[in-house]
């Protein structure tokens, strides 16, 4: 009986460390999000600053959205500046969810993370100061005006992964 136990512990024990560890997807040196409350508003950019990391990166994208967002892609404007210096300017597209309608990206409940490529390669020093902003760029169909609060977006972040 005792032993029953023991073995039932261990095996609780055993299973618990395997899933944390399997839930830890971060190799990234650098991570950071930025959350809102009930949506992203186009007028304020998520700003973002890398300091003390030199090498080659993958330079990674991650947005947290839920099924109230409304579209099956999004379009996000990234600014890249070194030392203040606007270095590029990229207005880029992803897909948030199948053509059938399912999200992409990880997540067991209604919330999904998508980790989006940005930059591949990027040649980082750690003497310099980095900062990034994102911005959505979304209209609905036919509309001039871009959307000004896009619900369903929950957080956004950047991420810099150290590459071999």
């Amino acid at each position: 009986m005792r032993n029953a136990k023991t073995l039932r512990a261990l095996l609780f024990a055993a299973f618990f460390i395997v899933l944390s560890s399997g839930c830890s997807s971060s190799t990234a040196d650098y991570r950071s999000y930025t959350s809102f409350n009930a949506a992203w508003p186009s007028n304020s950019p998520a700003k973002f600053t890398l300091t003390n990391l030199e090498g080659n990166y993958d330079v990674f994208i991650h947005l947290r959205n839920d099924n109230n967002y409304p579209f099956s892609n999004i379009f996000i404007i990234a600014e890249w500046e070194a030392d203040a210096v606007l270095q590029s300017t990229d207005t880029l597209e992803y897909q948030m969810s199948s053509p059938e309608g399912k999200w992409l990206g990880t997540g067991f409940t209604e919330v999904k993370e998508s980790k989006l490529y940005w930059k591949q390669r990027q040649r980082l020093h750690d003497s310099v100061r980095y900062t990034v902003r994102l911005r959505h760029a979304l209209r609905e169909i036919g509309q001039a005006q871009g959307i000004e609060e896009l619900t369903g977006i929950l957080a956004v972040g950047i991420a810099a992964e150290k590459r071999p």
